[in-house]
């Protein structure tokens, strides 16, 4: 195997930073810091042993930018599941932050630091949902869909892990529509989008948790 030139990148800054491991926090999918992938899709988990709070940034290296929509982050137990996609090959730097969840203090640390080289592009992928704050300090998970191909015409199922959940909706433009919980904190149900709703209708995760008679968006895709 031919070795790659890897960018130029700080002394220190690829792998564990000083607080990765004070945190409870390990690698699960990836030790090594440097990814070399021959997909566009891939996934990186990293276990914890006390809950925190955090956020990625993700930045591709050439042209400079953050790009953080390529990244969906979620829970489920004592791990943390990244799920990155990307439509071009190149470098990416894949950056994770967090603090212990009953730390106070309007800034989390970068504790750990991912260098990706993607080789190959041989998967279609659209943005993943946008996240609303709510989707990771309860601890969500999805199982399906991850993402929403544009132009769907066809019943799609829905199923999430939700704790605390007393009522969960999926909402299509104004159409609402029912999830049914399956096992404790599992819902699950399919949307038929044969309707023809129209390129940009928002399709929402409300969530009703017992706190307000509102719903709160979890989640939000585009068609």
């Amino acid at each position: 195997m031919t070795d790659v030139e890897l960018p130029y990148l700080t002394e220190g800054y690829l792998g564990p930073q000083s607080k990765f491991e004070p945190y409870g926090m390990y690698c699960i999918s990836h030790p090594d810091p440097v990814i070399h992938s021959n997909t566009n899709k891939l996934e990186i988990v990293i276990g914890i042993n006390d809950k925190v709070k955090f956020l990625v940034k993700f930045k591709q290296m050439e042209p400079k930018r953050e790009i953080n929509q390529c990244v969906f982050s979620q829970m489920m137990g004592d791990k943390l599941h990244f799920s990155i996609a990307v439509s071009e090959v190149g470098f990416y730097k894949f950056e994770i932050y967090a603090l212990p969840s009953d730390e106070a203090g309007p800034n989390m640390i970068n504790v750990y630091n991912y260098l990706l080289n993607i080789k190959t592009i041989d998967t279609y992928v659209e943005p993943y949902p946008k996240q609303y704050p709510l989707w990771k300090q309860e601890g969500c998970f999805v199982f399906e869909p991850i993402m929403l191909p544009k132009g769907i015409n066809y019943p799609v199922r829905f199923k999430y892990f939700i704790p605390h959940a007393i009522d969960v909706q999926i909402k299509v433009g104004e159409d609402w529509n029912q999830l049914q919980q399956s096992e404790p904190g599992i819902y699950d149900g399919f949307v038929d989008f044969t309707r023809g709703y129209q390129p940009g209708t928002k399709v929402r995760l409300n969530v009703k948790s017992g706190r307000s008679n509102k719903y709160d968006i979890l989640l939000e895709y585009t068609l």
